[in-house]
């Protein structure tokens, strides 16, 4: 087991114990013969949040967490590497959900030292994830977790067996006010205090292990480069497209042979030449009513598609406004319909807040033509309030697809027919 942060390294070996080092590589001889290592990226260096989302795909999950970076982390998300885990905290806000980040640096450097040493197959997580199960062999799902670290020692709050919130403090500071500060940090007025191997804290329940040596039973994430994903993933692509072209070859063989077969066969009954080219103009045109069959089908599915999905779904939208609106205003009616502005309207405490909100919806790329319609004064109770309307379109909400018109000719054409079946419907 490693704990890693830039410039800091500490090893937990079984027969070793504990050592310390700038570098992976100046643990190469302690590592030697090790088939997989185990390493906890330092919570000084780990950014850690939770949140609620839907049940969905892995890259769905991706997705929808990549358009929340930057709310989540202080970092540009193009500088970060990261992984989630759905919990099975369920309730009517979604399912819990932690992500877990470092600088996209940082690992490039932790693979770095990891390759130099000689390490080809290491699990790359967050140290603080491992306080879970320090938790949870003190007999408590809910705990504060009190261990040594790189730096200091460590705070873990866990919940639900979950951590929630974590942070490092140095070996000087008074352990049980920072205690308080990180509870009150995590909004949790009380919870019991357990120490981990190594630390001595009154009153807390005493533990023969600590959060790196459990790292190997925390949550299944793992710290990747982007880039790394995304070779992954064009890798995967490769494979099935290989077996895709591989399926097609063997059909391809095998209507090779079963026309060898059928060719032979017709040889056999020696039918005229002229029987043979009736026949091949048959298949050609049933060929040629299948192709057009099949654009017609081609053309419905993308009207269909356009006209039952859109670009940003209305939920999202809504979710948007509502972020954006300063903390003193308050919606009173939004409404959107397909192809037509968004039209918002709101009470705010003061024309400042009207303004601010104006201005988040035009800096949002999911918006354009953002325009503020009017800005009335008004009052609730005596109090003065600003009554305001917005409107703006949602990028990608498209209008519903039209039927093509008919032409005059078609009509008159219908109208002819119908009247000569009505006719001959007289005659009987």
């Amino acid at each position: 087991m490693l704990e890693w942060a830039p410039g800091q390294v500490e090893l937990l070996h079984q027969a070793q114990g504990r050592r310390t080092a700038t570098t992976i590589a100046e643990l190469r001889s302690a590592l030697a013969g090790q088939k997989e290592v185990w390493v906890g990226v330092a919570r000084s260096a780990v950014f850690l949040r939770t949140l609620r989302l839907p049940r969905a795909a892995a890259d769905d999950l991706r997705s929808l967490i990549e358009l929340r970076m930057g709310q989540l982390f202080p970092i540009p998300p193009s500088q970060l590497a990261y992984d989630f885990h759905q919990t099975e905290d369920q309730n009517a806000e979604g399912i819990l959900t932690v992500v877990v980040a470092m600088r996209s640096q940082d690992l490039q450097q932790l693979n770095r030292e990891l390759k130099e040493a000689g390490v080809a197959n290491a699990h790359i997580l967050p140290a603080a994830l491992g306080a879970v199960e320090v938790a949870h062999q003190a007999g408590l799902k809910d705990a504060l977790v009190v261990s040594n670290a790189l730096g200091g020692r460590s705070l873990d709050v866990v919940q639900g067996g979950v951590v929630r919130l974590s942070r490092t403090i140095a070996l000087e500071e008074d352990l049980t006010r920072e205690g308080q500060r990180t509870l009150a940090a995590a909004g949790v007025s009380e919870l019991a205090w357990v120490a981990a191997e190594g630390v001595s804290v009154p009153g807390a329940r005493q533990t023969g292990t600590s959060s790196l040596a459990q790292l190997h039973r925390a949550i299944p994430v793992a710290f990747a480069l982007t880039e790394d994903r995304l070779k992954l993933a064009q890798k995967r692509i490769a494979g099935r497209t290989r077996l895709a072209v591989l399926m097609t070859v063997s059909a391809l063989l095998l209507a090779v042979l079963i026309w060898d077969d059928q060719s032979k066969k017709m040889a056999v009954s020696r039918r005229s030449e002229g029987a043979w080219t009736r026949e091949l103009s048959k298949l050609r045109s049933i060929r040629d009513t299948k192709g057009k069959e099949a654009s017609a089908a081609g053309a419905i599915q993308t009207t269909l598609k356009r006209a039952f999905e859109t670009a940003q779904p209305l939920s999202d939208v809504a979710a948007v406004v509502g972020d954006s609106l300063p903390a003193t205003a308050w919606l009173t009616g939004m409404s959107l319909e397909r192809g037509k502005p968004l039209q918002i309207r709101g009470t705010a405490s003061k024309e400042d807040d009207v303004a601010h909100f104006v201005e988040a919806l035009g800096n949002s790329k999911r918006f354009r033509d953002v325009k503020l319609v009017f800005a009335n004064g008004a009052k609730i109770e005596e109090k003065p309030v600003v009554q305001f309307s917005v409107t703006a379109v949602a990028v990608g909400n498209l209008p519903m697809p039209t039927a093509a018109k008919k032409s005059k000719g078609a009509k008159r054409t219908s109208k002819s027919a119908s009247t000569s079946s009505t006719t001959t419907g007289g005659t009987q």
